[in-house]
């Protein structure tokens, strides 16, 4: 019966997490998708972000949905809280007026 040699590990190298320090930064530095629609509906409301449509509690990547309100969303990336605004509404619900 043939010996599989196990892979070794050369001690002097870096951890895995060290090993690419710029590729984490520049993830780090990434900003975060622009907020482009906040969706309501009897499902409840979603935020579209970067192309995505996402509920509260999903997952983008390392970005997570914590809140969807009226006017934007508050996000979690890398352990930080942040909160992404609409900058002004594409559609304005029409009113209806009453008397006739």
């Amino acid at each position: 019966m043939p010996l599989l040699a196990a892979a070794a590990v050369d001690p002097t190298l870096p951890p895995p997490a060290l090993a690419n320090p710029a590729a984490e930064a520049a993830e780090a530095a990434a900003p975060a998708p622009p907020l482009q629609a906040i969706l309501r509906g009897p499902a409840g409301a979603r935020a579209v972000l970067g192309g995505r449509s996402l509920r509260v509690g999903e997952r983008h990547g390392d970005l997570r949905v914590l809140a969807i309100r009226a006017r934007s969303v508050l996000i979690e990336r890398q352990g930080q809280r942040s909160e992404l605004h609409l900058t002004q509404p594409i559609l304005t619900p029409a009113t209806r007026s009453l008397s006739r």
